[in-house]
């Protein structure tokens, strides 16, 4: 399995806390264990209202790029809406560990960009800028979009964040060059 899928930070982190506990545990001391069982709830609480405010604000942004008068406007607001969605997907997958967060920033920012597509016009600046964007999650999210369009602009930054990048950015993008270059191999 490639990087991406498991924040292995967090595990040595876990695994740290867990010898802790055991040690507490051995020595009964029971204070320890309390202790070390309310900062770990305490830290689940705390990623799930983070996980609660995020989505809101994806909802929101939508909402907002749905209602946008005036073709530029709307423009805008879908591309801050996708770029928001596409680095959420990160977050749910690398920081959260969470599959639901992820799932809907990914649907989110795929309907983002087939809202951009119906606007402008098939490999314009507007989404051919997101590909240069100081977010390799933005850069990933959109390079895998593009593939089809523009696979000589998209392929090679997919390529970068396959070979440079870590955890769901990277693994985003070595899935999907992986599938294009499957589908395209396919092809007669």
């Amino acid at each position: 399995m490639r990087g991406g899928a498991i924040n292995v930070g967090a595990l040595e982190a876990l695994q740290g806390v867990l010898q802790r506990f055991i040690k507490a545990h051995q020595d009964n001391d029971v204070e320890t264990q309390h202790d070390i069982l309310r900062q770990l709830i305490e830290r689940e609480q705390a990623a799930y209202q983070r996980k609660l405010k995020l989505l809101a604000e994806l909802k929101t942004l939508m909402q907002e790029a749905r209602a946008e008068k005036g073709t530029q406007n709307r423009v805008i607001s879908l591309i801050e809406a996708f770029k928001f969605a596409a680095n959420l997907r990160a977050i749910g997958y690398d920081e959260l560990d969470d599959r639901e967060t992820a799932t809907k920033a990914t649907r989110a920012a795929q309907d983002a960009f087939n809202q951009l597509e119906a606007i402008v016009p098939q490999n314009s600046i507007e989404l051919l800028d997101l590909l240069s964007d100081p977010s390799p999650a933005v850069r990933a999210t959109a390079g895998a979009h593009l593939l089809r369009t523009a696979p000589e602009r998209a392929v090679p930054v997919l390529e970068d964040i396959d070979q440079n990048g870590s955890g769901n950015p990277s693994f985003s993008a070595w899935f999907s060059l992986a599938r294009y270059r499957a589908e395209m191999g396919s092809k007669p």
